[in-house]
């Protein structure tokens, strides 16, 4: 499948979390080289508010997570990024926790934005109670019962994130510091860490609070309905840009999950033994649709779609017999590809990838990639004509000139610095845009080097001085010649689209499920639902939990 297919909105927010996801590549880092998990301070009182401190020790040394939970007024509870009050505080930091950081942190960190950190703090997030399921689970473990795993999936995490901070935000460590003095060198590894073991607080908070209501009669969560829990997450158009702004990291990400599944879709005879094992991890994945909740009237929808095409899926598949028809996945993915909505594709292809950790854990091991840009300097003006002639027919083609083209513009807002989306032609503040519209900058340069025919003979440096406000995208464009995946192939400034497409994008290579849209702008989801907790685990279960289900502990 060729980029422009593949980096258009519609499919980037159908994408799956798989293997090469860092949620799951962080957990068998853990498993592999047998980082210890303990709580090294528990200071709660009998309300659950407090400090409590978990330290990691790995081969390159220890981390903290520090928690901090306080009382919380309901009408203060918001997921919104202008709330200045959360039920909980975190911060990873590098190395134990002497006294004196612990209560500069104690100061800081509940304030998060407004706090201040220094560059031994990786991580900084917050996050608030699922009021109506944390209050079910502290009554039901206090009166001495389990809540039913049915209820657990109603809402699926007793606390949701509603920030997780990193790359040198707010006094930080930035990226480029932390790779180098951390074992975390690859993406958002740390920040996985962080909400991996904030969903162990999570657990830990709620049966410290029912032992203190009843310490007689109260029990811990069952094991198997503890894990169905993940940690809820809020997020919103600050993940947005992102995608636009890294497009070097974007190609990487995109790169190694096609080279898994052109790797796979090359293997020759398909055994029995291995097709049956597909069909399992599609019926689960069947199972999954039928289980996982949303109110929006879109994504039940879409998801509707996809069951219906996976149980379609499922019926080629049992028709099928790879002694006689020489088998290869290519047959599956074809069908695919010609039958599926990209929903049920994307399934298809994390469901195979799922087969074969050999070719897709060594490729989630390097996920990485700089941010670099760079001019081509003795590249010819017709060369790089030529280059958006072949490779942004995409972008040349929109007629900007129509309001619905150049709709939506961006911004940053003037309160939290966080991204945010205008309607140019009812608001006021366009001339605040941030220059995210890559197709409309990519046409103004082209239609410029048309009307200027002067220039197709000199270099890009001699055009350059002549005319540097085209520096920018030129550089871009140049840089991306050798990136096919790094550009999103849609205008992201027309009047229809749906900024969570970009989000449910940069969220699938973070590891999120259960995906449940609030509007076309944020949505919840869940991390780690599904995965077994430190305790538990184990190289036999530490990647068993894609597509979890209520029967997945059976």
């Amino acid at each position: 499948m060729k980029s422009k297919e593949i980096m258009t909105l519609k499919r980037m927010g159908s994408k799956y979390p798989s293997r090469l996801s860092f949620s799951r590549s962080m957990l068998r880092l853990l498993v592999r080289e047998k980082w210890k998990i303990r709580k090294s301070k528990f200071d709660l009182d009998k309300n659950g508010y407090g400090t409590v401190i978990y330290e990691v020790d790995t081969l390159k040394g220890i981390y903290s997570l520090i928690c901090f939970s306080r009382f919380l007024n309901d009408e203060e509870r918001s997921d919104r990024v202008i709330a200045d009050k959360w039920d909980t505080a975190y911060t990873l930091h590098i190395g134990k926790i002497s006294k004196k950081n612990l209560n500069r942190l104690k100061e800081n960190v509940p304030l998060q934005e407004l706090g201040r950190n220094s560059p031994n703090e990786i991580i900084l997030s917050r996050a608030n109670k699922s009021v109506r399921l944390f209050k079910k689970v502290v009554e039901c473990l206090s009166n001495g019962e389990q809540p039913s795993i049915k209820e657990i999936n109603e809402v699926g995490y007793l606390m949701r994130t509603t920030a997780v901070y990193g790359s040198g935000k707010f006094g930080l460590s930035d990226f480029e510091r932390t790779k180098k003095a951390t074992l975390f060198d690859q993406p958002f590894r740390a920040e996985m860490l962080s909400v991996y073991i904030i969903r162990e607080f999570s657990v830990d908070l709620v049966e410290h609070i029912a032992h203190h209501i009843n310490p007689k009669k109260a029990v811990k969560l069952d094991k198997k309905i503890k894990q169905h829990l993940g940690i809820g997450n809020s997020t919103g158009l600050g993940m947005a840009p992102f995608v636009i702004k890294h497009p070097k990291l974007i190609h990487k990400w995109m790169n190694q999950f096609n080279l898994a599944v052109n790797k796979i879709y090359s293997l020759k005879n398909i055994n029995q033994k291995k097709l049956n094992e597909f069909i399992k991890l599609i019926e689960k994945s069947k199972d999954y649709l039928k289980e996982v909740k949303t109110v929006d009237s879109f994504q039940i929808k879409k998801n509707a779609k996809a069951l219906a095409d996976i149980k379609k899926t499922i019926i080629f598949l049992k028709k099928n017999n790879p002694k006689k028809n020489n088998y290869q996945w290519k047959n599956i993915i074809d069908f695919a590809y010609k039958n599926l909505n990209y929903d049920a594709q994307e399934i298809i292809k994390v469901q195979l990838i799922e087969l074969y950790p050999e070719i897709a854990d060594p490729l989630g091991d390097d996920m990485s990639n700089s941010d670099d840009l760079y001019i081509k300097s003795n590249e010819k003006i017709s060369s790089l004509i030529e280059f958006i002639e072949k490779n942004y027919q995409w972008a040349i083609k929109i007629d900007f000139n129509k309001k619905e083209n150049s709709y939506l513009f961006w911004y940053i807002s003037e309160e939290k610095l966080e991204p945010r989306l205008g309607e140019r032609y009812n608001e006021k503040g366009s001339e605040l845009e941030q220059p995210l519209g890559i197709g409309k900058l990519v046409q103004i340069l082209y239609n410029f080097l048309l009307q200027h025919k002067e220039t197709h003979k000199e270099t890009v440096a001699k055009f350059l001085l002549s005319y540097p406000e085209y520096r920018g995208i030129i550089r871009r464009i140049q840089t991306l010649s050798d990136y096919k995946f790094g550009e999103v192939k849609d205008n992201i400034l027309a009047k229809n689209t749906m900024p969570i497409d970009m989000l449910r994008f940069k969220l699938s290579f973070f590891g999120a499920s259960r995906y449940d849209p609030k509007s076309d702008r944020w949505l919840r989801v869940s991390f780690f639902a599904g995965a077994p907790f430190y305790r538990d685990l184990s190289n036999k279960n530490v990647d068993t939990w894609g597509f979890t289900t209520m029967n997945s502990y059976n």
